[in-house]
């Protein structure tokens, strides 16, 4: 039940960062959990996945490290993407 919460989180401040930095299309994303987490790169693209977000798809590499960083919290360590085409 964790891990869900903490999956929501991450996508909610995801879908924030790229909308304040304009960001349409993410390429890689590096996010740090806690060692006893399970969130991994497959929750995390399936989260996206599951709300028909346009943002991950296949072309977007997500990498998860375990460093202790409290068991409800997760660092976004880094994003790169891409702004829309118009």
């Amino acid at each position: 039940m964790h891990d869900t919460f903490l999956n929501e989180r991450i996508y909610n401040v995801l879908l924030k960062l790229c909308e304040e930095n304009f960001i349409s299309r993410l390429n890689k994303i590096t996010v740090i959990v806690n060692p006893d987490s399970h969130i991994s790169g497959s929750s995390l693209y399936e989260y996206f996945k599951e709300r028909n977000s346009d943002l991950a798809g296949d072309w977007t590499e997500i990498a998860v490290e375990k460093q202790n960083v409290g068991k409800m919290n997760a660092v976004i360590k880094s994003i790169e993407g891409e702004a829309p085409d118009d």
